[in-house]
This record gives C-alpha cells, structure tokens and sequence, in this order.
C-alpha cells in the first residue's frame, strides 16, 4: 500500500512539472482588454456628383370619365442633375439624395376630338436613391416627388383659364451605373405618376365633370462627374 502511495504522489509531481515546462494554459489576461479591442471602421467618403441626362417618355394621362386616351412618344427631355451619396451612421453607404432641374415635352392623344395635345414643362425632381456598388458598377432604385409647370402646349388657343399649369405628384425607378473615375454612366427606367389633373373639373362642362391625370413612363441616359 506504501509502494502505491509513493507511485501516485511521483506520478503527480511528474504531471506538474510537465505542464509548466511546456505551458499548457499559458497565462490569462485579468482585465479582458484584448476580448474588446476592435478595430475602428474605416470613415466613408461621401460622393458628389453633377451630370446631365435624356430621358425618351411615353407619355399618357388616366382620364375619369375615359375619353380613348393615348400615347404620345416624346424624345425632347433634358435635364440637369446633382447627386449626393452618404453613409448612415458611417456603416451603412447605401444612400443618397439626387434632386436638378429638367426641361422637356409631355402630352397624349385621344380618339376623341379637342382632346389631346402636349406641352412643354420645366419640373424639380427631390429623389431618395439607394445604391449597391459592386465593382465598377451600381445597382441603383429611387423613390421621391417632383414639382412643375407646364410652359406652352401645341392646342389652339394655347392654355385657358380652365387648364391648371403646375404639376406634382411621385417618381419612382431603378436601372446600373457603369463607374469610370471621375466619370458616371448611369442608365434608368423610371414612372412618373401626376397627382394634379391636368384642368378643372368644369373645363367642359358644369353638369359633366373630367379629371385627367398625366402618367409616364421614362427610359434616360445620364453622363455624370464625380466632383469630390
């Protein structure tokens, strides 16, 4: 019985003696200073952009009672345009603002005469734009509104007292861009949904009311600069 006593108690002093020359554990920090220690998040630099772009409509109007509205397809949409892409709490890039100004031509036909006619405009669109980058290239979607007025339309007479001149209502869109520093190249389809009809109710007549909301949708090219 004392021969396996002393052959534990060697056994045991052999194990402890093992374990501190080759360290097993190693030392432990008391303080946790290294478990918390992350690295800082690189800051995001915002992006400001001026740029121009065409836009080809397909122009309508969603009429109450329906008078045979048409399409009129329009290629003479010019605008300019400013963006600006921030982060949201310096973790989240994928936001932005693009508002300028555009000057273009709208309008429908009917199959009903005295009806169809189109105008030229000059609108402010203020969009929310959300972005991915993905290399070279940007998956872009919109959303926002627009206000406008319409400057001189092709019908006899030109505007009356009936027709209402200014126009605003939501635009929404999405299309990619093609980035080649300090140039954009972005490409969109984008729908335009007036809130304002295009003339007072009582334009026609007292006794038989229209409204008549102008709708489009917008193909565009827009050729943009990266200003800092």
């Amino acid at each position: 019985m004392r021969k396996i006593i002393i052959l534990f108690i060697s056994l045991l002093f052999s194990l402890t003696a093992f374990s501190q020359e080759f360290d097993v554990i190693g030392e432990l920090d008391d303080d946790f200073s290294n478990i918390l220690n992350f690295e800082e998040a690189k800051p995001y630099k915002s992006t400001h952009m001026l740029g121009v772009k065409y836009s080809y409509h397909i122009s309508t109007v969603k009429c109450t009672p329906d008078i045979g509205a048409g399409y009129e397809f329009l290629d003479r949409n010019l605008s300019v345009m400013y963006t600006y892409y921030n982060s949201m709490w310096n973790s989240l890039p994928y936001f932005g603002l693009t508002t300028g100004i555009k000057y273009g031509t709208e309008g429908f036909t009917s199959s009903k005469t005295n009806y169809g006619y189109t105008y030229d405009i000059v609108e402010m669109p203020v969009l929310s734009e959300f972005h991915i980058d993905v290399s070279r290239f940007r998956i872009l979607a919109e959303i926002g509104g627009y206000c406008g007025y319409k400057l001189k339309t092709d019908k006899p007479g030109g505007f009356d007292n009936y027709d209402i001149r200014y126009d605003y209502g939501l635009e929404a869109g999405g299309g990619v861009a093609l980035i080649f520093k300090p140039f954009e190249l972005q490409l969109k389809g984008e729908y335009k949904y007036s809130l304002c009809s295009d003339f007072h109710a009582n334009k026609f007549s007292d006794i038989y009311w229209i409204y008549c909301y102008p709708r489009n949708i917008m193909i565009s090219c827009g050729l943009y600069i990266h200003l800092w």
